[in-house]
């Protein structure tokens, strides 16, 4: 073979290696669930440890997903609850920077925080000098309102309200619609939607980016009457329940006729159900994605908002808990460049989804100078072999919270540093080896403690960070003020009631209002007593 056909050979296969979308924008679907758990799917996040996936759930289609990409056994969600993590991911900032930190969060409504000046991951396509369409389905964020706000082109928000926890469980929440039971918790819909969308991409030849955001697996629970008995009938022949298991949930009439020694089986078949019902509805999208001939040249990225409300073990923990169960999900990416079953081990977090997008779309835009996120465009292409850029500081997780426990996680490499947010105590733990973390380090590395608590601290004053204290005083503010408002509003009604010209209709409309109010001023009163509790509180967990 002389030199120019040496030549010529390297050329084509060099050719023959590009992907065959090189000239193209990637796509992007982001697959995000609700209050998935770190080891409730059929996939284990570190390949090989079996104890990792969940014995009973089956989720095919997501093991489809980690065999032709990458797992990460290390990935974490931004808040162990969903609104401040779904405020986090779409900005590319810790919930501390974009001052999102929690359900009901009474400072940021306080200082009434405008989650719309920052920049959005669709704002951020449409900023990347492309044609790109950009979608929203499902859930969304309280805070954020209307996605359509917020750069995104389509959405499923055709209701009174922008979507929400109760539209996963009324068609139409303020009417109390039913969802029909042929699309639970509207995962089969969701798809539906989502796959028009693709069909739509694949005549226009448009570059997207899609978010599909599920209900599912959020409480109340709810499954298909045909995969739940599919489970009911694993679950009697593993617990040798001869006669079976009745498909009888609390709510139905003939609850009474459940018995209760069966109703734990129940639960546990219907959340499985629940699980596969979700899974399906994401196999009906990524093949659609397939069919389309569109998978080769879009990623693909599932994880969850939070840790899981069931059992996350061998993780403490779980939703609304600052442990490994409530922070640490599972997080699957493939597309293009990405190793086939393959893992990566580096700890990552939601918000760098923002910044690796911008890296792998190849725009020229600049981002805000004060983002949290780093590009996992390394890992992605390169799995642990890959360099990421350094984080000024590690992974702060802050969670002042006033109706849980009130803790602050960092971590920085291998170690996990906690601080309990009414006492100031100091917990330490290498989660790379104690993923359960049962080993408190803190006393035994002093240095290593301090100089993460004085990194932790320096970055919470940095972006201004609600401080507990102040957490504690506006709620018993806001607290305060429904007391006297409703401490106005019942002596107005209890004036009217006492006219002698009322007729027996608006009497009983009043009584009715009176018994209202009453019932509201009592819950305000218990919750201004948990507070003060709260605040004394020095649990864990």
């Amino acid at each position: 073979m002389n030199q120019i056909t040496k030549t010529l050979v390297v050329t084509l296969l060099t050719v023959a290696a590009l992907p065959l979308h090189a000239d193209e924008a990637p796509n992007f679907i982001l697959i995000y669930i609700d209050d998935l758990g770190y080891t409730q799917t059929s996939v284990p996040m570190k390949k090989g440890r079996t104890e990792l996936a969940h014995e009973l759930h089956q989720t095919p289609n997501i093991e489809k997903l980690a065999a032709r990409g990458m797992r990460f056994s290390n990935a974490y969600c931004p808040s162990p609850v969903c609104t401040s993590s779904r405020a986090s991911i779409q900005h590319g900032k810790t919930t501390a920077r974009v001052g999102c930190i929690s359900l009901h969060d009474v400072v940021m409504n306080k200082k009434k925080i405008d989650l719309g000046k920052n920049l959005s991951i669709a704002e951020m396509f449409k900023q990347a000098n492309k044609d790109y369409v950009t979608a929203f389905f499902g859930k969304g964020c309280t805070p954020m309102g209307w996605f359509k706000d917020h750069g995104y082109d389509e959405t499923d928000f055709i209701h009174k309200h922008p979507n929400g926890n109760a539209h996963g469980d009324w068609w139409e929440p303020t009417t109390k619609t039913p969802i029909p039971e042929n699309d639970p918790k509207r995962v089969f819909s969701l798809a539906k939607t989502a796959t028009k969308f693709l069909k739509e991409r694949a005549r226009d030849k448009k570059p997207f980016y899609m978010m599909v955001s599920h209900y599912a697996v959020h409480v109340r629970n709810t499954s298909l009457k045909s995969t739940r008995e599919k489970y009911l009938q694993i679950l009697a022949k593993q617990h040798g329940i001869a006669d079976g298991i009745p498909d009888i949930s609390k709510f139905d009439q003939n609850a009474h006729e459940m018995p209760k020694k069966l109703q734990s089986f129940w639960e546990q078949a219907n959340y499985a159900a629940m699980m596969e019902n979700m899974d399906s509805s994401i196999g009906i999208v990524l093949d659609e994605l397939k069919s389309l001939g569109l998978e080769e040249n879009t990623y693909v990225i599932l994880s969850s908002d939070n840790g899981g409300g069931q059992s996350n073990s061998p993780l403490q923990g779980g939703k609304a808990k600052m442990w490994e169960g409530g922070l640490r999900v599972p997080m699957i990416v493939a597309g293009p460049g990405i190793a086939a079953n393959s893992q990566c081990d580096h700890p990552v977090a939601q918000w760098d989804y923002l910044t690796t997008m911008h890296d792998l779309v190849g725009s020229t835009a600049p981002l805000p100078d004060d983002l949290d996120g780093i590009s996992l465009r390394p890992v992605l292409e390169q799995g642990n072999d890959g360099q990421l850029a350094r984080r000024d500081t590690g992974l702060v997780f802050h969670f002042p919270a006033h109706y849980t426990v009130p803790i602050t996680s960092y971590r920085d490499g291998d170690y996990k540093l906690m601080r309990h947010l009414n006492t100031g105590e100091i917990k330490l733990f290498n989660v790379a080896r104690d993923m359960g973390e049962s080993n408190d380090l803190s006393k035994t590395m002093p240095e290593k403690t301090s100089d993460m608590v004085g990194r932790l601290d320096a970055y919470l004053e940095k972006v201004g960070a609600w401080k507990m204290e102040e957490v504690y005083e506006t709620r018993a503010e806001e607290l305060e003020k429904w007391i006297a408002d409703g401490k106005e509003r019942i002596a107005k009604i209890d004036q009217r009631l006492r006219a002698d010209d009322l007729d027996t209709n608006e009497r009983r409309k009043l009584q009715a209002e009176l018994k209202s109010s009453q019932s509201r001023q009592t819950h305000h009163l218990n919750n201004l007593e948990k507070l003060s509790q709260d605040r004394k509180s020095t649990r864990w967990f």
